[in-house]
Parts: C-alpha cells; structure tokens; sequence
C-alpha cells in the first residue's frame, strides 16, 4: 500500500522516534522490562604495584572507584554492542585512561584476582566482575610485568544484546595464534668462536624496589643482567654515573649505574653512615616522584593544563647491590643535560625561562605540601625528565640522632 507525501512524513518521523528510543536505551543499559543489557562502568579497586608483608598481599590504594568503560557521547553504539563487547583490554584501556592523572601514562595495567593475585589473562579468570583489582606497573622496570593475551573470549552482556537488523548469527571467537621459535642461524664465524673461550661480559645486580604506597621495600631482590661500559657517563659531587644495557625481559633497554665516589665515601665516613644507609637516595626519589606527580594531579584537576604546559616527572629508581658494593640503577634519560636549581636553592637558569619558573614551582609546591618541612632541590635533568634530586629539610637530624635524607642534606 503506497503512502501519501505526508503518510510517508509521518512513517519517517516515528522511524527517527524509534531509533532516538532504542538510543536512549542502549545507553542507559536497560531494557523495557528493566533488565540489565550491559555495563556502562565497573567498580574498581586500585592495588599497590608489589607484594608486601608475610602475607605477600597487595596493599588497597585509595578508595573504591567507577570506572566508565565507554564515553556516554561516543555515536558508535554499534561497535560497542554488537562487534566487540567487553574483553579484558577493553577494562584495562578504562582503567588506564581513568587513573591516568595518578600513575601517568608511562604503565601498563594489571587485573588481579585478588588481593594475592595471580594476574587475569581473560575475563573468565576473574572471580567478581562486580569489583575488579587493578594494579599499574612501570613499562620498563617492572619486575614481573603482566602477560598481555588476544581476550577472544569475551564476556558478553546477560540477557538480550542489542544487534542490528538481519544479524542472525554470531562469529566464533577467534583462537590465539602460538607461534614457534625458530633456531639461530649461525654464521661459520660464530660457530667457530664458540670454540674458544668468551669472557663474561655482563654483570650481574641484585635490585631492591621501594614501595611508597605501604612504605617498604621488596622482600627479595631481582637478580638483573647488565652490560655496564666502562667508560664514565658523567660524575656529581657524590657519584660516578655509567651507562648500562640489558636484555632481562622486565628491565629491557638502556639503564644508568650509579657509584659512590672518594668524596661521597669520605663524607659517609665521617658522618658515621654506611653505604647501605646511605642508600636512602631510593625513598628520597620516590618522595620528589611523588611530589612532581601531585603536582601534575593539581595542575590537571584545576583545568589548567593549557596554561601550564608540560610538567616535570621522575622515572623509575632500585637500589642495586653488586657483590658487596651498593648502587643505584635508574632509567636512562636521553637529551641535553640541564641543572635548574641546585641543591643550596641557586637558580642556575634565567629566571625568565618557563622552564625554570616550574622548577621553581615544584620546589615550592614541596615546601607547601610538607608543612614547610622538606624541599625539592637539585633539579636537574633532560626536559622535563628530571633526576638525582636532593631533598632539604628543616631539622638535619631525626629524633634517633640520624642524619635525615643523604649527605646532599648537609
């Protein structure tokens, strides 16, 4: 039967009604008769990035939080409903973009199934998808990064999902490919070199994580291989600095040594520390790590990011121990070297620089923060990637007559 102009007007018009309807629906995940179609957000509880204590537990940092799973102006409806659905890349993505402005975007995610872990390769393994643990992990110095899998098998929303019109089946999860090592392929040279004896060219370090979360350390170091040069990178006041590779799957990539010089040594001496002691450069790190990255969550949660600009960060830090000598091993930062306020307060730039007026800011953000008890100095690094900081405080000794922080604090 044919419509009129104005029949076929109207049969458009409730068609746009309809589809406006079904919009509204999908989007807020219910049904007509009120039945859940699927999860807009999850609830999430972020864990520390170690195991600590004899129970080897995660520690809870913060809070429950809702996490949403999709943008609500996102206008691809379809794709989220029909073809992909939700998989467990679907929930870390979420999760990365929502804790972003607390851990920055230099981690990968973990989910836990539990306080003990183990790790969940698929949604399936996790036990309660009413709460889901989640913890961040640095990309280059994890020690026991997660291994991330194709999740071909999704979970798919209970009761009726929403399909397109003429969609009568449903396609089989793809399977993961495993693929095979191939052999080495050794040229003559390389087979005859075997015959002789090759000297050990890469040493071996013991490396010990901090945990500012539940203030402690790793209970058992990570034996680490590196090829460390010979040649001086570069030397401060209390340390020779040499850089260093590594093939260790979690540590991958290009690395700094840090040793104590004569002078550090003599200083140590007579201020009746010990090297191990002395090693509170670690936690002092993570102190100026951490002040940076609340500054970077004070700049961003008052929207002032477009005035602001870049903000300065720190990169990951571990105490070494190398036969009976103690190191440090942090991140290599390439680039140009700058200093921008040195460990007695100087200002060692122009002070109308940007860049110096933000390190001036974090230092001053420290002083704040604290109560007007610590101050982040020494700021020095590539850009923005900042290292070896210093940190002064009020009162140079503790309550147990310990010098407070590090020599830098004298």
């Amino acid at each position: 039967m044919n419509l009129c102009p104005r029949g076929r007007q109207h049969g458009g018009e409730m068609a746009k009604v309809q589809r406006r309807y079904e919009k509204k629906t999908r989007l807020s995940g219910k049904s007509q008769k009120g039945k859940d179609v699927s999860k807009r957000e999850i609830t999430v509880q972020m864990l520390s990035a170690d195991v600590s204590g004899k129970a080897q537990k995660y520690s809870r940092i913060g809070p429950r939080e809702f996490v949403q799973l999709y943008d609500d102006d996102d206008e691809d409806l379809d794709r989220f409903y029909t073809k992909e659905e939700m998989t467990i890349e679907r929930v870390k993505d979420a999760c990365l973009k929502h804790f972003e402005p607390k851990v920055g975007n230099n981690v990968v995610c973990d989910i836990l199934a539990g306080g003990q872990g183990p790790s969940c390769a698929s949604l399936k393994q996790i036990p309660n998808m009413n709460l889901i643990y989640v913890r961040f992990i640095n990309k280059s110095s994890t020690a026991d990064a997660p291994v991330f899998v194709d999740d071909t098998d999704a979970v798919h929303p209970q009761s009726t999902t929403v399909k397109r019109k003429g969609s009568n089946s449903v396609p089989s999860p793809k399977k993961a490919k495993i693929s095979t090592p191939m052999p080495k392929s050794l040229s003559v040279t390389h087979m005859l070199k075997l015959g002789k004896l090759i000297n050990k060219s890469t040493t071996t370090i013991h490396l010990y994580g901090f945990n500012l979360a539940d203030m402690s350390w790793s209970s058992s170091p990570r034996a680490v291989e590196f090829s460390v040069s010979e040649d001086v990178l570069g030397e401060g006041a209390f340390r020779k600095a040499y850089k260093a590779e590594s093939k260790d799957e979690s540590f991958a990539g290009s690395w700094v040594v840090k040793e104590y010089n004569e002078n550090a040594l003599d200083v140590i001496a007579e201020t009746n520390q010990t090297l191990e002691t002395h090693t509170k450069v670690v936690q002092m790190h993570s102190l100026a790590q951490n002040f940076a990255s609340q500054l970077k969550t004070s700049v961003e949660q008052n929207v002032m990011q477009e005035s602001f600009g870049d903000c300065f960060h720190y990169g990951s830090v571990y105490l070494g121990k190398k036969g009976d000598e103690f190191v440090t091993v942090e991140e290599f930062v390439d680039g140009e070297f700058s200093k921008y306020i040195n460990n007695d307060g100087t200002l060692c730039k122009n002070v109308n620089e940007v860049i110096l007026q933000k390190a001036e800011c974090l230092s001053h953000f420290s002083f704040e923060k604290s109560n007007n008890q610590v101050m982040v100095l020494d700021i020095q690094g590539c850009g923005y990637s900042l290292v070896d900081p210093e940190v002064a405080s009020s009162s140079l000794f503790g309550e147990n007559k310990e010098l407070l922080f590090t020599t830098g604090n004298l």
